[in-house]
């Protein structure tokens, strides 16, 4: 610094020099945020489809490619069904599967109607599965 030199200002710009951006910035950061959980949502409800009948589960998984995956009802040792509180309240529920599989022994099933009528109807399918295969215990 020469002599008789003062120093009138050193610092950074203030953000009030962009002050509708900074606003507008801090407003659309939730908006941002929210729409990359959506989109992860979106994604994860579209990549698993699952078929359940009388006689099998079906698992489609895949967005791009593809690759189903089938359970015979007389392979599941356990169905368990579950509903958490949020679960609860957003009337949805879970079943937990688990079979004598060497690949997938135990399978979870997400976003299912709230009520028990599909637990109570996949429980008779299994029975009828194993009467009809002569499985009387699936024991480890």
């Amino acid at each position: 610094m020469m002599e008789n030199e003062e120093v009138l200002f050193q610092g950074r710009p203030s953000w009030r020099a962009w002050a509708g951006l900074w606003i507008w910035g801090w407003i659309l950061l939730p908006v941002l945020i929210g729409g990359v959980l959506l989109l992860m949502v979106e994604a994860r409800k579209r990549q698993v489809a699952w078929k359940i009948t009388s006689r099998r589960i079906e698992v489609e998984r895949g967005w791009l490619s593809k690759q189903v995956d089938t359970l015979e009802l007389w392979r599941i040792r356990d169905v368990e069904f579950n509903q958490s509180l949020t679960d609860r309240m957003f009337g949805v529920s879970r079943l937990t599967i688990t079979a004598h599989d060497g690949q997938s022994p135990v399978m979870d099933v997400r976003g299912l109607p709230a009520d028990r009528a599909l637990y109570d109807r996949l429980m008779s399918a299994v029975m009828n599965a194993r009467q009809q295969r002569g499985v009387l215990n699936l024991n480890p």
